[in-house]
């Protein structure tokens, strides 16, 4: 139960900080920043959020199918889908 605990708080944080971006970002949202500061592609605010959600939940899926090997790779996957909404945030407040 203890290993399951951390993939699933991931899981919910990734969830959580989904439901912030919806109401925070704007709906277009710059992806890539290019060297001169200003957005060099854009997608709409849904995809924008569902893709990152989704690493997030794959890594959490990774996790909890009870393979050590996978369990390191899961937890990759969680928090970089994490980081990448709070980049997602951070560059387009």
């Amino acid at each position: 139960m203890k290993k399951n605990l951390i993939p699933i708080a991931l899981l919910v944080a990734a969830i959580v900080l989904g439901v912030i971006c919806f109401f925070l970002l704007p709906d277009v949202v710059a992806v890539q920043i290019g060297a001169d500061g200003q957005a060099s592609n854009t997608m709409p605010k849904a995809l924008a959020i569902v893709i990152p959600l989704l690493i997030s939940a794959a890594g959490c899926i990774m996790n909890l199918s009870g393979k050590e090997e996978n369990r390191k790779k899961g937890y990759v996957l969680s928090v970089l889908g994490i980081a990448l909404m709070v980049l997602t945030l951070f560059f387009n407040r």
